[in-house]
């Protein structure tokens, strides 16, 4: 869901979705892949809020802020 929501630009929503991915989480790897996912989707919304003409030219290029894969 967290990643739909990354791709939808939904950026904060996808955020609390990843965090609680790690709380749900029952592995060490289920935990670590959900808190790197966390942590990359905080970067992510860091450099949106302080670098708006940066974020907005990855979007463009199709390579990251919301508009990726997985």
């Amino acid at each position: 869901m967290a990643q739909l929501l990354l791709q939808q630009g939904k950026v904060t929503d996808a955020l609390k979705y990843f965090e609680r991915a790690a709380e749900l989480s029952r592995t060490e790897g289920e935990i670590v892949n959900a808190l790197s996912y966390a942590e990359a989707t905080r970067t992510q919304l860091e450099v949106q809020e302080k670098y708006p003409q940066l974020a907005s030219r990855l979007q463009g290029m199709g390579g990251g802020m919301g508009g990726g894969g997985g």
